[in-house]
């Protein structure tokens, strides 16, 4: 088995905890795209009046 310095060790977890960390931000940030853009569209579907 091949031993990692400490250094580089601590350098793999921060890239790794970056990378996750701005694929969660992104998947949030989608996520607030889509929910404002259907808050905003008018809304779709039936609308009958009943007289």
């Amino acid at each position: 088995m091949m031993h990692i310095p400490a250094v580089d060790q601590a350098f793999l977890l921060l890239l790794i905890v970056f990378c996750l960390g701005t694929c969660l931000v992104r998947a949030f940030w989608e996520l607030e795209q889509v929910r404002a853009r259907r808050v905003a569209a008018p809304p779709r579907g039936r609308t009958t009046k009943r007289d």
